[in-house]
């Protein structure tokens, strides 16, 4: 958010689930929340107030504020979930290619040793008679 003269950048934060934003006491134009704040170049806790023409503008920024806010809760557990199934497939794709490497090597191993024992056969003198 911006300054309205100047461009000043005011408020600038995200809209997380565990925010609310509440009526002022005494102004049914205005309103108040906290969230940390980035303004300024460093983080901060800020309680941020704003004011409408009227009371309509104020009560759809507080609706949508808290719209937002619910949305941002659904999309978190969304990414926490599709975090959770990639590295689920991972550890199951690694795991497939380990028991496939160990089923190669086995069989490597196995044709390996019947190559070295066609070759100890081929090596030992025919036996005389």
């Amino acid at each position: 958010m911006r300054q309205s003269k100047t461009l000043k950048i005011c408020a600038n934060h995200l809209v997380l689930p565990a925010m609310s934003v509440q009526e002022h006491a005494g102004n049914e134009k205005s309103c108040v929340w906290h969230a940390t704040d980035f303004a300024d170049g460093e983080l901060k806790d800020e309680l941020f107030c704003i004011r409408f023409a009227s009371i309509e503008n104020c009560k759809t920024f507080m609706e949508m504020f808290q719209e937002v806010a619910e949305s941002q809760e659904s999309k978190g557990e969304n990414e926490d979930a599709t975090v959770a199934a990639d590295a689920l497939e991972k550890l199951s794709v690694e795991e497939k290619k380990t028991e496939e490497n160990a089923g190669e090597e086995a069989a490597a191993a196995t044709k390996n040793e019947e190559t070295k024992a066609d070759t100890d056969k081929e090596d030992k003198p025919a036996p005389s008679t």
